[in-house]
């Protein structure tokens, strides 16, 4: 049995938007939105063994809407939304609520709030940065403050840095520069001190953490041999091992073996990336990680324990049932 952190949502109130934007423009394959349904999740789901799923907007999200008020409406619209979806399927659906651009840290603040005080939200998504702003920025430290307050779960999801030429028609952001997105911000919250000042944030990094694994080491040592931070290498590595990673578009042989040695297996989480992925790559992923040898409590910490600790209310999550006994609505109709 799995438990999904990494499982995206396309609400009407938010595509609609999203269609009215980008009416007229032709969008390069993969910056399209895929067709999605509360059903087609379910189906995966229970293709992959599923048990539940905590289900976030995936970028642009509000980045698109040039009107701050606009932005904060269709927020409120998405978070009801998913509290809704996990009202019908409450053994099957969390989610992370999603908060409008942290540059508005009224409006941000506002909903965390609500989304936390009144729908219950199992955490918050936020993406890499903000009109080119990254996490660790001091524009954002009441917003981790009152995160830390809650000791919130916050999971973060790569976005496009507007700044950022496409290297070619093939490479859209998502290939290739959404991993190195999440490394940046992660190493802006370690240098700038945010993840020490706000230790009680669990913070779940999207894609195997991006290409963190890999650097990390290179990062530590270099910034304390050119002089750029009084932090030693021991202490941004620790600080690197706090992150959760979680696996959509990690679950390949080489990738794999690399975050098992460096993440602590009681920090990894399962993760789909459905339905930006094809149901053939989560299947091909799923087949992967299940033929890995690893002991009982490992591979049951990563599939499903891990997440379970983090959000309690799933602790008792049982296999998916066969599709044709659930009930399914789709809230999206």
């Amino acid at each position: 049995m799995r438990i999904d952190t990494h499982h995206h949502i396309l609400p009407l109130i938010w595509l609609d938007v999203f269609n009215n934007i980008t009416k007229g423009i032709q969008l390069p394959p993969g910056l399209a939105m895929p067709a999605w349904s509360v059903n087609s999740s379910l189906s995966v789901m229970e293709q992959n063994g599923i048990g539940a799923a905590i289900v976030s907007l995936s970028a642009p999200a509000f980045s698109i809407i040039p009107d701050p008020q606009l932005a904060a409406k269709i927020a409120r619209g998405v978070n009801q939304y998913s509290a809704t979806l996990h009202d019908m399927h409450p053994s099957q659906f969390g989610f992370f609520a999603s908060v409008p651009p942290l540059t508005d840290t009224a409006a941000a603040l506002a909903e965390i709030k609500y989304a936390f005080d009144e729908l219950s939200a199992d955490g918050v998504v936020l993406f890499t940065s903000y009109d080119e702003i990254y996490l660790g920025s001091p524009r954002f430290q009441s917003i981790w403050a009152e995160l830390d307050k809650r000791a919130a779960v916050v999971f973060i999801h790569p976005i496009q840095n507007m700044n950022q030429t496409t290297v070619n028609a093939f490479l859209n952001p998502s290939v290739i520069d959404f991993p190195h997105e999440t490394t940046r911000t992660a190493a802006d919250l370690i240098t700038s001190g945010t993840l020490r000042r706000y230790p009680n944030v669990r913070i779940i990094l999207s894609h195997g953490g991006g290409t963190l694994p890999y650097i990390a080491t290179r990062a530590a040592n270099l910034l304390g041999d050119i002089g750029l931070t009084n932090q030693s290498a021991t202490e941004f590595l620790q600080q690197a091992h706090q992150f959760y990673y979680d696996l959509a578009l990690t679950s390949y042989e080489f990738p794999l073996e690399l975050l098992l040695r460096f993440a602590d297996p009681e920090r990894i989480l399962y993760g789909s990336d459905y339905p930006f992925i094809s149901t053939r790559s989560i299947e091909e992923q799923v087949a992967i990680f299940d033929r890995l040898e690893l002991n009982h409590t490992v591979r049951r910490d990563i599939t499903h324990q891990n997440a379970q600790k983090l959000f309690p209310r799933f602790g008792s999550v049982k296999k998916p049932t066969s599709a044709m006994s659930l009930f399914k609505v789709d809230v999206n109709s």
